[in-house]
Protein backbone atom coordinates (compact mmCIF):
# COMPACT_ATOMS: atom_id res chain seq x y z
CA UNK A 1 0.00 0.00 0.00
CA UNK A 2 1.22 3.15 -0.71
CA UNK A 3 2.04 5.74 2.21
CA UNK A 4 0.29 8.95 2.58
CA UNK A 5 2.96 11.29 1.20
CA UNK A 6 2.83 8.83 -2.34
CA UNK A 7 -1.05 9.39 -2.38
CA UNK A 8 -0.70 12.66 -1.83
CA UNK A 9 2.24 13.75 -4.58
CA UNK A 10 -0.41 11.22 -6.46
CA UNK A 11 -3.66 13.38 -5.86
CA UNK A 12 -1.19 16.89 -6.15
CA UNK A 13 -0.05 15.40 -10.12
CA UNK A 14 -3.64 14.98 -11.32
CA UNK A 15 -4.72 18.19 -10.00
CA UNK A 16 -2.29 20.09 -11.29
CA UNK A 17 -2.95 18.35 -14.62
CA UNK A 18 -6.59 19.86 -15.07
CA UNK A 19 -7.25 22.48 -17.84
CA UNK A 20 -7.85 25.54 -17.27
CA UNK A 21 -11.60 26.67 -18.43
CA UNK A 22 -11.48 29.74 -20.59
CA UNK A 23 -12.45 32.98 -18.34
CA UNK A 24 -11.66 36.34 -18.46
CA UNK A 25 -10.47 36.03 -15.18
CA UNK A 26 -7.40 34.03 -16.06
CA UNK A 27 -4.26 35.19 -14.36
CA UNK A 28 -0.90 34.67 -15.86
CA UNK A 29 2.30 36.82 -15.72
CA UNK A 30 2.37 39.89 -13.18
CA UNK A 31 0.57 42.72 -14.31
CA UNK A 32 2.30 44.85 -12.05
CA UNK A 33 5.39 43.70 -14.04
CA UNK A 34 4.56 45.45 -16.92
CA UNK A 35 6.51 48.76 -16.06
CA UNK A 36 10.18 50.37 -16.38
CA UNK A 37 12.77 47.17 -16.78
CA UNK A 38 9.66 44.42 -16.95
CA UNK A 39 7.72 43.27 -20.12
CA UNK A 40 6.89 44.72 -23.36
CA UNK A 41 2.77 45.15 -24.06
CA UNK A 42 2.72 43.14 -27.06
CA UNK A 43 -0.87 42.84 -29.06
CA UNK A 44 -2.23 40.45 -31.96
CA UNK A 45 -0.99 41.85 -34.96
CA UNK A 46 1.49 43.81 -33.39
CA UNK A 47 4.86 43.89 -35.99
CA UNK A 48 8.65 43.32 -34.90
CA UNK A 49 11.97 43.64 -36.74
CA UNK A 50 10.92 46.17 -39.24
CA UNK A 51 8.01 44.34 -40.37
CA UNK A 52 8.83 40.47 -40.47
CA UNK A 53 7.31 39.05 -37.54
CA UNK A 54 3.51 39.75 -37.09
CA UNK A 55 2.33 38.04 -33.73
CA UNK A 56 -0.77 35.83 -34.03
CA UNK A 57 -1.35 34.33 -30.37
CA UNK A 58 0.16 34.38 -26.68
CA UNK A 59 1.74 31.06 -26.44
CA UNK A 60 3.48 31.34 -22.59
CA UNK A 61 5.24 33.18 -20.45
CA UNK A 62 7.62 33.37 -17.48
CA UNK A 63 9.33 35.59 -14.78
CA UNK A 64 11.30 37.49 -17.37
CA UNK A 65 9.32 36.89 -20.44
CA UNK A 66 6.22 36.59 -22.75
CA UNK A 67 6.33 33.90 -25.76
CA UNK A 68 4.31 34.70 -29.08
CA UNK A 69 2.84 32.97 -31.96
CA UNK A 70 4.52 34.92 -34.86
CA UNK A 71 4.43 34.78 -38.75
CA UNK A 72 7.75 35.26 -40.39
CA UNK A 73 6.88 36.90 -43.21
CA UNK A 74 10.56 36.25 -45.21
CA UNK A 75 10.47 32.49 -44.75
CA UNK A 76 6.67 32.02 -44.94
CA UNK A 77 6.57 30.46 -41.65
CA UNK A 78 5.21 30.66 -38.45
CA UNK A 79 7.73 30.83 -35.45
CA UNK A 80 7.73 31.79 -31.48
CA UNK A 81 9.04 35.30 -30.79
CA UNK A 82 10.28 35.71 -27.16
CA UNK A 83 10.15 38.78 -25.58
CA UNK A 84 12.68 38.71 -22.14
CA UNK A 85 11.99 41.76 -19.91
CA UNK A 86 13.95 44.69 -20.45
CA UNK A 87 15.86 44.20 -17.16
CA UNK A 88 17.31 40.87 -18.65
CA UNK A 89 20.09 42.56 -19.83
CA UNK A 90 22.78 45.57 -18.90
CA UNK A 91 21.30 45.56 -15.25
CA UNK A 92 22.86 44.12 -12.23
CA UNK A 93 22.03 40.52 -12.78
CA UNK A 94 22.32 39.92 -16.66
CA UNK A 95 21.04 36.57 -17.80
CA UNK A 96 23.29 34.31 -19.85
CA UNK A 97 20.71 32.97 -22.57
CA UNK A 98 21.35 34.56 -25.46
CA UNK A 99 25.51 33.96 -25.23
CA UNK A 100 24.32 30.10 -24.54
CA UNK A 101 21.91 30.26 -27.50
CA UNK A 102 24.66 31.59 -30.07
CA UNK A 103 27.26 29.02 -28.58
CA UNK A 104 24.51 26.23 -29.24
CA UNK A 105 23.75 27.62 -32.79
CA UNK A 106 27.78 27.98 -33.36
CA UNK A 107 28.24 24.18 -32.39
CA UNK A 108 24.94 22.69 -33.73
CA UNK A 109 26.11 21.68 -37.54
CA UNK A 110 28.72 18.81 -36.01
CA UNK A 111 26.60 17.79 -33.37
CA UNK A 112 23.43 15.70 -34.43
CA UNK A 113 22.28 15.27 -30.80
CA UNK A 114 21.89 19.32 -31.20
CA UNK A 115 18.45 18.83 -33.07
CA UNK A 116 16.81 18.12 -29.48
CA UNK A 117 17.79 21.31 -28.25
CA UNK A 118 15.51 24.44 -29.31
CA UNK A 119 18.08 26.38 -30.88
CA UNK A 120 18.03 29.92 -31.75
CA UNK A 121 17.07 31.05 -35.43
CA UNK A 122 17.43 35.18 -34.89
CA UNK A 123 17.10 37.98 -32.80
CA UNK A 124 16.99 41.58 -32.71
CA UNK A 125 16.05 44.30 -29.97
CA UNK A 126 13.08 46.05 -29.83
CA UNK A 127 12.36 49.26 -28.02
CA UNK A 128 9.59 49.72 -25.89
CA UNK A 129 7.65 51.59 -23.43
CA UNK A 130 9.31 49.96 -20.65
CA UNK A 131 12.69 49.86 -22.17
CA UNK A 132 14.91 48.02 -24.50
CA UNK A 133 14.10 44.16 -24.66
CA UNK A 134 16.27 41.32 -26.16
CA UNK A 135 13.57 38.92 -28.72
CA UNK A 136 14.44 35.54 -29.09
CA UNK A 137 13.05 34.34 -32.49
CA UNK A 138 12.54 30.04 -32.40
CA UNK A 139 11.24 27.23 -34.34
CA UNK A 140 7.46 26.87 -33.08
CA UNK A 141 6.65 23.82 -31.34
CA UNK A 142 3.55 22.23 -30.21
CA UNK A 143 2.78 21.31 -26.05
CA UNK A 144 5.20 20.95 -23.80
CA UNK A 145 5.58 17.82 -21.67
CA UNK A 146 3.37 19.08 -18.73
CA UNK A 147 0.71 19.33 -21.10
CA UNK A 148 1.22 16.31 -22.88
CA UNK A 149 0.78 13.55 -20.94
CA UNK A 150 -2.63 14.30 -19.81
CA UNK A 151 -3.34 12.85 -23.25
CA UNK A 152 -2.67 9.27 -21.25
CA UNK A 153 -4.68 7.40 -18.61
CA UNK A 154 -2.88 8.64 -15.04
CA UNK A 155 -0.74 10.87 -16.78
CA UNK A 156 1.63 8.50 -17.83
CA UNK A 157 3.27 8.06 -20.85
CA UNK A 158 2.93 4.92 -22.33
CA UNK A 159 6.98 2.65 -21.61
CA UNK A 160 7.99 2.40 -25.78
CA UNK A 161 7.03 6.30 -26.28
CA UNK A 162 8.39 6.87 -22.31
CA UNK A 163 12.03 5.46 -23.33
CA UNK A 164 12.31 6.95 -26.89
CA UNK A 165 11.77 10.55 -24.78
CA UNK A 166 14.22 9.26 -22.58
CA UNK A 167 17.09 8.80 -24.54
CA UNK A 168 16.11 12.28 -26.74
CA UNK A 169 16.75 14.04 -23.45
CA UNK A 170 19.88 12.65 -22.63
CA UNK A 171 21.30 13.13 -25.88
CA UNK A 172 20.21 16.51 -25.56
CA UNK A 173 22.22 16.92 -22.00
CA UNK A 174 25.03 15.16 -23.54
CA UNK A 175 25.66 17.57 -26.40
CA UNK A 176 24.83 20.64 -23.57
CA UNK A 177 27.20 19.13 -21.46
CA UNK A 178 30.13 17.65 -23.33
CA UNK A 179 29.94 19.83 -26.53
CA UNK A 180 28.80 22.93 -25.32
CA UNK A 181 30.05 22.83 -21.61
CA UNK A 182 26.67 24.21 -20.57
CA UNK A 183 24.40 23.33 -17.16
CA UNK A 184 21.08 23.73 -17.66
CA UNK A 185 20.10 24.23 -14.53
CA UNK A 186 16.10 24.77 -14.85
CA UNK A 187 15.11 21.33 -16.88
CA UNK A 188 11.08 20.46 -15.91
CA UNK A 189 8.43 19.06 -17.85
CA UNK A 190 7.12 22.78 -18.94
CA UNK A 191 10.30 23.71 -21.10
CA UNK A 192 10.31 20.08 -22.86
CA UNK A 193 8.53 21.05 -26.22
CA UNK A 194 7.16 18.10 -28.52
CA UNK A 195 6.82 18.40 -32.19
CA UNK A 196 5.17 15.27 -34.75
CA UNK A 197 5.06 15.72 -38.41
CA UNK A 198 1.24 17.23 -38.30
CA UNK A 199 2.67 19.53 -35.68
CA UNK A 200 5.39 20.92 -38.40
CA UNK A 201 3.22 20.86 -40.93
CA UNK A 202 0.58 23.13 -39.26
CA UNK A 203 3.13 25.77 -38.51
CA UNK A 204 4.29 25.37 -42.40
CA UNK A 205 1.17 25.42 -44.07
CA UNK A 206 -1.35 26.99 -42.28
CA UNK A 207 -3.04 30.56 -43.10
CA UNK A 208 -2.69 33.61 -40.09
CA UNK A 209 -6.01 33.47 -40.02
CA UNK A 210 -6.08 29.83 -38.67
CA UNK A 211 -3.90 30.79 -36.05
CA UNK A 212 -5.17 34.11 -34.90
CA UNK A 213 -6.08 33.83 -31.35
CA UNK A 214 -9.63 34.27 -30.45
CA UNK A 215 -8.69 33.78 -26.26
CA UNK A 216 -10.01 36.35 -23.89
CA UNK A 217 -7.87 39.39 -23.04
CA UNK A 218 -8.49 41.86 -20.56
CA UNK A 219 -10.33 45.04 -21.92
CA UNK A 220 -8.29 48.25 -22.61
CA UNK A 221 -5.91 50.25 -22.02
CA UNK A 222 -4.30 46.43 -20.31
CA UNK A 223 -5.47 44.40 -23.67
CA UNK A 224 -2.14 43.46 -23.67
CA UNK A 225 -3.04 40.74 -20.94
CA UNK A 226 -3.79 37.92 -23.56
CA UNK A 227 -4.26 34.37 -22.41
CA UNK A 228 -2.12 31.84 -23.67
CA UNK A 229 -2.36 28.84 -25.02
CA UNK A 230 -0.46 25.72 -26.60
CA UNK A 231 -1.42 24.40 -30.11
CA UNK A 232 -1.29 20.97 -31.65
CA UNK A 233 -2.80 19.84 -34.89
CA UNK A 234 -6.51 19.05 -35.32
CA UNK A 235 -5.96 16.44 -37.67
CA UNK A 236 -3.80 14.55 -35.53
CA UNK A 237 -5.01 12.30 -31.90
CA UNK A 238 -1.74 12.97 -29.88
CA UNK A 239 -2.62 9.93 -27.59
CA UNK A 240 -2.25 7.50 -30.32
CA UNK A 241 1.34 9.60 -31.36
CA UNK A 242 3.72 7.07 -31.57
CA UNK A 243 6.50 9.53 -33.56
CA UNK A 244 7.47 12.36 -30.97
CA UNK A 245 10.23 14.26 -31.23
CA UNK A 246 11.03 16.49 -28.26
CA UNK A 247 13.73 19.55 -27.94
CA UNK A 248 14.60 21.19 -24.71
CA UNK A 249 13.98 25.07 -24.23
CA UNK A 250 14.25 27.96 -21.85
CA UNK A 251 18.20 28.99 -20.89
CA UNK A 252 17.19 31.88 -18.85
CA UNK A 253 19.10 30.56 -15.67
CA UNK A 254 21.63 28.23 -17.77
CA UNK A 255 25.26 28.97 -17.44
CA UNK A 256 29.11 27.94 -17.66
CA UNK A 257 30.20 25.93 -15.02
CA UNK A 258 32.88 28.29 -14.30
CA UNK A 259 29.84 30.82 -13.54
CA UNK A 260 27.18 27.99 -12.29
CA UNK A 261 29.12 26.69 -9.41
CA UNK A 262 28.16 29.28 -6.86
CA UNK A 263 25.98 28.99 -3.90
CA UNK A 264 22.46 29.85 -5.10
CA UNK A 265 19.32 28.58 -4.93
CA UNK A 266 18.32 27.15 -8.45
CA UNK A 267 16.25 24.64 -10.06
CA UNK A 268 12.50 24.19 -9.47
CA UNK A 269 11.54 23.53 -5.89
CA UNK A 270 10.29 19.65 -6.41
CA UNK A 271 12.96 19.17 -8.54
CA UNK A 272 15.96 21.21 -6.35
CA UNK A 273 18.91 18.49 -5.79
CA UNK A 274 20.20 17.60 -2.31
CA UNK A 275 23.50 20.03 -2.99
CA UNK A 276 21.67 23.15 -3.98
CA UNK A 277 19.34 22.66 -0.58
CA UNK A 278 22.55 22.50 1.49
CA UNK A 279 24.56 25.27 -0.82
CA UNK A 280 27.05 23.11 -1.62
CA UNK A 281 28.89 24.33 -5.05
CA UNK A 282 26.87 22.35 -7.84
CA UNK A 283 27.82 21.14 -11.50
CA UNK A 284 26.17 19.85 -14.19
CA UNK A 285 24.74 16.63 -12.49
CA UNK A 286 21.85 18.88 -11.34
CA UNK A 287 20.46 18.20 -14.26
CA UNK A 288 21.10 14.52 -13.87
CA UNK A 289 18.98 14.61 -11.06
CA UNK A 290 16.24 16.46 -12.32
CA UNK A 291 15.85 14.57 -15.49
CA UNK A 292 16.01 11.17 -13.33
CA UNK A 293 12.52 12.66 -11.28
CA UNK A 294 11.28 13.79 -14.47
CA UNK A 295 11.39 10.58 -16.47
CA UNK A 296 10.21 8.83 -12.67
CA UNK A 297 7.26 11.62 -12.77
CA UNK A 298 6.14 10.60 -16.77
CA UNK A 299 6.23 6.66 -16.00
CA UNK A 300 4.75 7.00 -12.58
CA UNK A 301 2.36 9.93 -13.02
CA UNK A 302 3.45 11.76 -9.91
CA UNK A 303 6.32 13.29 -8.18
CA UNK A 304 8.79 10.83 -5.54
CA UNK A 305 8.72 14.80 -3.98
CA UNK A 306 7.02 18.05 -2.84
CA UNK A 307 9.02 19.02 0.11
CA UNK A 308 5.91 19.69 2.00
CA UNK A 309 4.92 18.04 5.47
CA UNK A 310 1.51 17.80 4.97
CA UNK A 311 -1.24 18.59 2.34
CA UNK A 312 -1.90 21.83 3.55
CA UNK A 313 1.52 22.65 4.47
CA UNK A 314 3.79 25.24 2.06
CA UNK A 315 7.02 23.82 0.63
CA UNK A 316 10.13 24.01 2.75
CA UNK A 317 13.38 22.33 2.28
CA UNK A 318 13.30 20.73 5.68
CA UNK A 319 10.60 18.80 4.60
CA UNK A 320 12.26 18.06 1.56
CA UNK A 321 15.28 16.62 2.63
CA UNK A 322 13.26 14.64 5.28
CA UNK A 323 11.79 13.17 2.23
CA UNK A 324 14.71 12.67 0.42
CA UNK A 325 16.48 10.53 3.21
CA UNK A 326 13.22 8.39 3.40
CA UNK A 327 12.93 7.41 0.18
CA UNK A 328 17.28 7.54 -0.90
CA UNK A 329 18.35 6.84 3.00
CA UNK A 330 21.23 9.39 4.70
CA UNK A 331 22.67 12.17 3.65
CA UNK A 332 26.21 11.01 2.99
CA UNK A 333 28.89 12.77 4.91
CA UNK A 334 30.70 13.59 2.20
CA UNK A 335 28.16 16.12 0.63
CA UNK A 336 27.38 17.49 4.56
CA UNK A 337 31.28 18.07 4.80
CA UNK A 338 31.47 20.49 1.88
CA UNK A 339 27.51 22.07 2.57
CA UNK A 340 27.66 25.65 3.88
CA UNK A 341 24.05 25.35 4.87
CA UNK A 342 24.96 22.03 6.95
CA UNK A 343 24.21 23.33 10.16
CA UNK A 344 20.99 25.20 9.43
CA UNK A 345 19.57 21.22 8.27
CA UNK A 346 21.71 18.45 10.47
CA UNK A 347 22.67 18.33 14.07
CA UNK A 348 26.66 16.91 15.13
CA UNK A 349 25.59 13.49 14.62
CA UNK A 350 24.32 13.95 11.13
CA UNK A 351 20.52 13.78 11.85
CA UNK A 352 18.41 15.93 10.55
CA UNK A 353 17.30 19.21 13.83
CA UNK A 354 13.37 18.84 12.56
CA UNK A 355 12.62 15.05 13.37
CA UNK A 356 11.65 13.01 10.63
CA UNK A 357 8.07 12.44 10.04
CA UNK A 358 8.00 10.41 7.25
CA UNK A 359 8.64 6.48 6.86
CA UNK A 360 11.02 4.60 5.00
CA UNK A 361 9.76 4.40 1.15
CA UNK A 362 12.08 2.49 -0.77
CA UNK A 363 11.33 3.62 -4.31
CA UNK A 364 10.35 -0.05 -5.14
CA UNK A 365 7.01 0.05 -2.75
CA UNK A 366 6.23 3.18 -4.88
CA UNK A 367 6.69 2.49 -8.29
CA UNK A 368 3.06 1.50 -9.59
CA UNK A 369 3.41 1.47 -13.34
CA UNK A 370 0.57 -1.68 -14.68
CA UNK A 371 2.32 -0.89 -17.79
CA UNK A 372 5.99 -2.27 -16.97
CA UNK A 373 7.07 -5.76 -16.56
CA UNK A 374 8.55 -7.14 -13.35
CA UNK A 375 11.96 -7.01 -15.45
CA UNK A 376 11.14 -3.69 -16.79
CA UNK A 377 10.95 -2.70 -13.95
CA UNK A 378 14.14 -3.42 -12.28
CA UNK A 379 16.10 -2.43 -14.94
CA UNK A 380 13.91 1.15 -15.41
CA UNK A 381 14.50 1.49 -11.27
CA UNK A 382 18.30 0.67 -11.27
CA UNK A 383 18.32 4.03 -13.52
CA UNK A 384 16.13 6.46 -11.48
CA UNK A 385 18.48 5.29 -8.68
CA UNK A 386 21.83 6.08 -10.72
CA UNK A 387 20.65 9.40 -12.05
CA UNK A 388 19.19 10.89 -8.12
CA UNK A 389 22.24 9.54 -5.65
CA UNK A 390 22.13 12.06 -2.46
CA UNK A 391 26.23 12.35 -3.53
CA UNK A 392 26.19 14.28 -6.69
CA UNK A 393 29.72 12.76 -7.77
CA UNK A 394 28.08 9.34 -7.89
CA UNK A 395 25.57 10.13 -10.65
CA UNK A 396 26.11 9.17 -13.95
CA UNK A 397 26.81 11.88 -17.07
CA UNK A 398 24.28 11.86 -19.50
CA UNK A 399 26.27 10.15 -22.46
CA UNK A 400 26.91 6.81 -19.82
CA UNK A 401 23.04 7.11 -19.36
CA UNK A 402 22.49 6.18 -23.03
CA UNK A 403 23.78 3.02 -22.36
CA UNK A 404 21.37 2.02 -19.62
CA UNK A 405 19.91 -1.53 -19.61
CA UNK A 406 16.54 -0.17 -19.51
CA UNK A 407 16.66 2.13 -23.10
CA UNK A 408 18.28 -0.38 -24.57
Amino acid sequence: MLSSVARRLITRAKSSARLPTPSRAFSEESLARYCQGGYHPVRIGDVFANGRYEVLRKLGYGLYSTVWLAFDSEIRRHVALKLLTADCYGHEKDTFELDILRDIRSKAAAAPESQHILSLLDTFEHVGPNGKHVCLVFKAMGPDMSRFRREFPSYRIPIPLLKSISRQLLLALAFLHDTCQVIHSDIKPEIILIETTKINVLFEMASLKTLLSRLPSFDPPNDFYIQSSQISSAKEDLSCATEVSIRLADFGTGGKPKLSMAFSLINPEMLRTPEVILGAKWDRKIDIWNLGLIIWELAQGALIFDGRWSASAPYTSEAHLAQMEAVLGKVPQSLLSRSRHRDRFFDGEDQLLVPQTFPNMPLETIFTNPGMSESDKVLFLDMIKSMIQLEPRKRPDARSLLESAWLN
